[in-house]
């Protein structure tokens, strides 16, 4: 989804790009002198021979921000160009390998909730542990989706008032997510007691804002809540691959523009990037914002 969300903004940024060139506003004159990242090319000499030769900013802008460094390589600075191709290589390769390595976690967790948590186990042991631990009851906040013979689909409050014979757990998104999540379902797991029948779970103490929510754990639930924690980290190391190479297409595309109004002479432009606020956003960050000026 993220993928597809950053081309879409690339899109939309080409497109108002290739608008602002066409109407004129990007038009060649030469008199603009001036520097941005790693200055240390010098103006080439055939641009100093030759006054026919002429390379339009934007057209660097627009390549480089389909394909980073390809616009510095218009301009001539094979070094930036050089940067910026090895920056997004190493921003996709990052992702890749974090999407590789999630889908494996993914395989994992869930191979291991189905070996070691039963719907049945559950619906037998919850009422052993109602009476200390409310939280642990079959009528709870959260629910898991049963099917039953002849192909009906149900909740888990279903068997509350007695086993289903031929009861399924289907094992979608949410029950993965409910039955390491919360303690309503800690009876599934096969470790709750030990092989001689004895009590295996333990309570661990969860600081939630201004008070203490004490969680029942057993080792089951702990290992699985670590796998699930590890899958969630590559998944955002995933993401904020993503973002790094939406930084680099539009870092790059500035630089190509200036690059090439350095070296083939241009307009006196500014440049900015910067976030803007979104009330309904996260982290309160809504987007980027790029800003050129001429």
């Amino acid at each position: 989804m993220k993928t597809q969300f950053t081309k879409v903004v690339l899109l939309i940024l080409m497109l108002l790009t290739i608008v602002s060139a066409g109407s004129g506003l990007l038009e060649y004159r030469p008199r603009y002198h001036g520097g941005f990242l790693l200055q240390d090319e010098a103006v080439p000499d055939s641009a100093e021979e030759d006054a026919s030769v002429v390379k339009y900013p934007a057209r660097g802008l627009v390549m480089s921000l389909t394909v980073p460094g390809l616009g510095q390589l218009y301009a001539g600075s094979k070094k930036k160009a050089a940067l910026f191709a090895a920056l997004e290589l190493a921003g996709w390769a990052t992702w890749r390998q974090m999407v590789v390595s999630g889908e494996d976690q993914l395989s994992k967790y869930e191979d291991f909730a189905d070996t070691h948590w039963d719907i049945y186990q559950w619906w037998q042991r919850t009422s052993l542990l109602t009476s200390k631990y409310a939280d642990v009851a079959c009528h709870g906040t959260h629910h898991l989706r049963l099917l039953l013979p002849g192909e009906a689909v149900v909740t888990s409050d279903s068997l509350c008032s007695g086993w289903i014979e031929g009861a399924t757990v289907i094992a979608n998104h949410e029950f993965y997510e409910n039955i390491g999540k919360y303690d309503q379902f800690v009876a599934g797991w096969d470790d709750l007691f030990d092989a001689d029948g004895n009590p295996a779970w333990w309570e661990r103490e969860k600081s939630v804002g201004d008070s203490v929510e004490v969680l029942v754990m057993t080792e089951r639930r702990d290992e699985y809540l670590s796998m699930r924690q590890e899958y969630n980290s590559l998944l955002q190391v995933a993401s904020y691959a993503v973002s790094a190479i939406m930084f680099n297409h539009l870092i790059s595309a500035i630089d190509a523009f200036r690059e090439t109004n350095r070296r083939w002479g241009s307009p006196e432009i500014e440049t900015s990037v910067g976030l803007f606020f979104s009330p309904v956003a996260r982290r309160g960050v809504g987007g980027i914002a790029l800003a050129v000026r001429w």
